[in-house]
């Protein structure tokens, strides 16, 4: 049996990301999970693009999402837990 970590997807590069169900926003780093299951969308480069411009992004693809209203969430890519030999 496959844990749900490991079964949780990868982001395939860094940038904004919403989840439309929860909406949820993240920052989400290359090689790190998404902060839960689901389909994630990606919103924009955060090279090019402020955390208040992803919410105005986000409010402008998915109508009657408050950009106020969400919380900008950070997934990192997990570091090891033990030490090579």
């Amino acid at each position: 049996m496959v844990s749900s970590l490991l079964a949780m997807a990868l982001a395939p590069e860094t940038g904004f990301y919403f989840e439309p169900i929860d909406e949820r926003l993240a920052l989400v780093l290359e090689g790190a999970p998404f902060p839960s299951e689901g389909d994630w969308a990606y919103v924009g480069d955060p090279a090019e693009m402020p955390p208040e411009g992803a919410r105005l992004e986000v409010a402008t693809r998915w109508p009657g999402v408050d950009p106020e209203a969400l919380e900008l969430e950070v997934a990192t890519p997990a570091l090891p837990t033990s030490q090579p030999s």
